[in-house]
């Protein structure tokens, strides 16, 4: 082992982690002289000990006018003196491994295997004629060179995880909403004529004063009880029905504070996957349809519609024709990027349709179901517009990065790892054209646009 770190050094050296090695071995202390098997039999046969040199000839054996170091030539010594020299430099290499980013990681990984394996072929002759090729000069000259090159030849750079990060752009005016009084915790406004929407400046929900009962749509947990105080503040009608968007426990996580009469109203496909939740806080539905359908009461009309799965299977419009209000949860995010991998959509080719199929719809006031604000036709067509941008940006990365071509340069042992720089090559190059035509027109893009290049990217290439 000794031996093979011996021939390790210039391998160390050469990938630029530790610093240039002196190679005076030769201890100084006269204390080493007592250790033995130094070399006394000058011109000998066999003068390196039993397990560190075998034989040499007489081309290798010191000649009589060669002058040497002060001290014992004590082969023992110098190998305790390469073990602790040995241990030092794994320890930098290690301190200097743990600050690495994962792409860095691999390249030096690969990069040290491929010499090893290269080293390991190498007989005991070529590794000596290796090191003494090596002087003092040439290892300063040769780590230089070869840490600039590592800086120039780097294909993969460092990508800054969004979710490791702890500070994020400025957010631009499009993404403000109205004040909240946080100490109140919520804010209830009516849009028209006896339709409110309620936020506490994360989640949004709606409800209709009908005349003969309150229709609500959606609970979401962080409203929680805040929504039966906002109703009471407007109306002292009862709650009589209840609208699922979906199925997902942040926006209907509070179905159950509702009276135990009021009938609750899902598409079927919400009341296959609840049957299957037995989730006492999201109950059963008592109504549910398979397309359409319309719900009357008193003096408000409702038109439920469901046109695929564009979040998640089952989730619905929501549409007011006298308010000329739609609601369609966890898809448009007015002003802001939805939240990460397309806002979980199931199915990326229906989150994409479904911008033009909420501008079929005349309305004039929009309800996502997060963040600050309601929307407008115009936060639609912005949305549309960015997600196409990303799909072009997608495309081109698609086309442009090579999957082969980085195998080639790692090699193929671990096809995972060349699948992950690759994806996130493609994911990366994505990003890195979008964000900065966005970043002043939606917040969050900074956060979330990596993940929605990764999903589109990657729905491209099997969709």
């Amino acid at each position: 082992m000794k031996l093979v770190f011996l021939a390790l050094i210039p391998l160390i050296l050469s990938i630029g982690i530790t610093p240039a090695l002196s190679f005076d071995f030769i201890p100084e202390s006269d204390a080493l002289k007592s250790k033995g098997n130094s070399l006394t039999e000058i011109g000998s046969k066999k003068i390196c000990g039993d397990k560190l040199c075998s034989k040499m000839d007489s081309k290798h054996a010191m000649k009589p006018d060669m002058k040497m170091h002060s001290g014992s030539m004590d082969m023992h010594a110098m190998m305790d003196r390469m073990d602790k020299m040995h241990e030092k430099h794994q320890q930098h290499m290690m301190q200097s491994w743990d600050s690495m980013t994962f792409d860095e990681q691999s390249q030096m990984f690969h990069k040290m295997q491929k010499m090893i394996e290269k080293m390991e072929s190498m007989d005991m002759d070529e590794h000596m004629k290796m090191m003494s090729n090596m002087g003092y000069k040439d290892h300063d000259k040769k780590m230089h060179k070869d840490s600039d090159d590592k800086h120039e030849t780097v294909k993969y750079p460092t990508m800054k995880h969004p979710e490791k990060m702890r500070t994020a752009a400025s957010l631009p005016e499009a993404s403000m909403g109205p004040q909240i009084d946080y100490s109140k915790g919520y804010l209830a406004e009516e849009i028209k004529d006896g339709l409110y929407w309620i936020t506490d400046g994360a989640y949004q929900a709606m409800f209709l004063t009908t005349g003969e009962g309150v229709i609500v749509v959606d609970a979401p947990p962080s409203i929680g009880q805040n929504y039966l105080k906002a109703i009471a503040e407007v109306t002292d009608e009862p709650i009589t029905h209840v609208i699922y968007s979906h199925t997902h426990n942040d926006h209907v996580g509070a179905m159950s504070m509702f009276p135990d009469d009021v009938v609750y109203i899902a598409h079927q496909e919400i009341a296959d996957t609840l049957s299957k939740r037995n989730d006492p806080n999201r109950p059963m539905p008592t109504v549910t349809f398979e397309d359409k359908y319309t719900l009357e009461v008193g003096n408000q009309k409702l038109e439920l519609s469901y046109y695929g799965p564009m979040h998640e299977s089952g989730n619905i419009f929501i549409y007011a024709p006298n308010q000329k209000v739609l609601m369609l949860v966890d898809v448009i995010f007015p002003g802001w990027t939805p939240f990460k991998d397309l806002a979980m959509a199931q199915d990326v080719t229906e989150f994409l349709a479904a911008h033009d199929k909420v501008l079929e719809y005349d309305f004039d006031t929009f309800i996502g179901g997060h963040l600050t604000r309601l929307g407008t036709v115009e936060d639609v067509q912005i949305q549309k517009e960015y997600f196409q941008d990303i799909q072009d940006s997608a495309a081109k990365a698609n086309q442009q990065v090579s999957f082969m071509t980085i195998g080639q340069e790692i090699g193929f042992s671990n096809p995972w790892l060349v699948f992950q720089i690759y994806a996130d090559q493609i994911t990366q190059q994505c990003t890195d054209e979008v964000v900065p035509k966005w970043i002043d027109r939606l917040g969050g893009v900074d956060l979330f646009t990596y993940d929605h290049c990764w999903k589109i990217s990657e729905a491209q290439r099997i969709d």
